[in-house]
């Protein structure tokens, strides 16, 4: 049987008293508190029994990466192509303590998950839906060294898998990119990462089969537990032919339409009674639905399934403890899955 690696998309709820308008202020004003609330969440994170969490994402995913990028202090010979020095990602040196503290109780490399929004988001979100070549191609050439600072090898900690994130890509029908500029600026940006597993995640699956013309790429990640007609699209003999693996969603994170589906089926809003949000994830994403979702998965496309784990990122979610429990329960799915049981 294929073995499956659980992992996480990255964000996650903020503790109470926290705003997410505080998270930005707080990297350059306290980034030592920042630090203490990053390590928080990773420590939570491991609590779930993931196998890869991704380092936790509480900054927003164009700022984080936009902001530095298009600081001129930054640059180095050319606008917009930051320093190699300079494409930092504060959270991975955040989270040395806790991975100190999982190798000095296990012996092991604590096994992490990079999360880097893609170089067709940041334009989009940047400088419009129609993209500009050179534009695009700065923007390839920083994010390639945030690639390559995130691939870490440390005996405490260890950089598994790195994944770009494009949520535009085959939904935002503004978009207007030709295919091979698409090709050429992923095939850049993850040129470094060789040897190391390089996820796409995808908020639709339309433009995957573009995907596998891109050599550096050797997973592509589908939301599928909220739409599961979106392994439709994905041809198994595909993946065999371009040697490609999926990263699959077994759990749903889109918690404002599953509040919605549970109080018209129940007449209960988890909004305004919390205490009822861990009786809808029993009902709704129960250990039972999310194990027949892998097996579906895993009936389609046997080992070409590689990693999966929630849709999407959990921040959206009503606090930390519920995120917690989503989490637990699809790496508790993947777990016994890998056991047979």
């Amino acid at each position: 049987m294929e073995h499956i690696t659980s992992d996480d998309i990255g964000s996650f709820p903020l503790p109470k008293g926290v705003a997410r308008q505080d998270i930005g202020k707080m990297v350059i004003n306290d980034p030592d508190q920042y630090g203490r609330l990053v390590q928080d969440i990773m420590r939570m994170k491991m609590l779930s029994g993931v196998n890869v969490p991704t380092y936790p994402q509480l900054q927003d995913m164009i700022s984080q990466f936009l902001d530095p990028i298009t600081n001129p202090t930054n640059w180095g010979d050319e606008p917009l192509v930051i320093k190699e020095g300079k494409a930092r990602i504060n959270e991975l040196s955040a989270i040395e303590p806790v991975a100190k503290e999982y190798h000095d109780s296990s012996g092991e490399a604590l096994g992490i998950r990079v999360c880097i929004t893609g170089p067709v988001e940041l334009h989009i979100r940047g400088y419009g839906p129609v993209i500009y070549a050179d534009v695009l191609e700065s923007l390839t050439k920083s994010l390639s060294h945030f690639v390559k600072n995130g691939i870490l090898r440390k005996k405490h900690l260890e950089t598994r898998v790195i994944c770009i994130d494009e949520p535009s890509l085959g939904v935002d029908p503004q978009l207007i990119l030709e295919d091979d500029e698409l090709l050429i600026a992923l095939e850049q940006v993850s040129n470094p990462a060789k040897g190391v597993d390089m996820q796409i995640h995808l908020h639709s699956p339309l433009e995957a089969e573009k995907i596998y013309e891109v050599e550096g790429i050797n997973i592509i990640g589908i939301e599928s537990a909220s739409t599961p007609g979106s392994l439709d699209v994905i041809s198994k003999s595909d993946l065999d032919k371009y040697d490609k693996f999926l990263r699959v969603g077994i759990a749903r994170t889109d918690i404002d339409a599953m509040a919605a589906e549970y109080r018209d089926a129940t007449g209960i809003d988890i909004w305004r009674d919390t205490s009822k949000a861990y009786q809808m994830i029993d009902e709704i994403e129960s250990l039972k639905i999310i194990a027949m979702r892998l097996e579906s998965a895993s009936k389609k496309f046997g080992d070409r399934i590689k990693y999966a784990g929630p849709d999407c990122g959990l921040s959206g979610f009503i606090h930390q403890e519920l995120a917690l429990k989503l989490l637990k329960n699809a790496a508790m799915v993947i777990s016994r899955f890998n056991m047979g049981t």
